[in-house]
């Protein structure tokens, strides 16, 4: 059973994420796994990467960060900078063996 700091830290996270969603550009949520209460995911998806650094930049993201210090075990930070999206096309392309994933996308 997850002890009352961590509980405290994912129910800021929600708070926070609350907060963060009424931004123009983003889409995300908190996420746990059913059965452990004490561990969450947040995820940021933004539209542009200049929102993203906009957001990072941001007195606001200091409280995120210090959201991140009250948890119990060292919390991983990532971010995922997708710079090309292929779509249906692209699995066809790639499944049929006409082309190669860098090839598709780039059409």
């Amino acid at each position: 059973m997850p002890g009352g700091q961590e509980l405290d830290t994912v129910r800021a996270l929600r708070a926070f994420w609350d907060s963060t969603r009424a931004l123009p550009g983003c889409i995300g949520g908190v996420y746990q796994k059913l059965g452990s209460p004490g561990t969450a995911l947040y995820v940021e998806i933004w539209e542009e990467a200049a929102q993203l650094e906009t957001h990072v930049r941001s007195r606001r993201y200091d409280r995120l960060l210090a959201i991140m210090e009250t948890a119990a075990t060292r919390p991983e930070l990532r971010f995922n900078l997708v710079a090309e999206t292929g779509g249906l096309e692209w699995v066809e392309q790639l499944r049929l063996g006409t082309t190669s994933t860098r090839e598709a996308l780039h059409r």
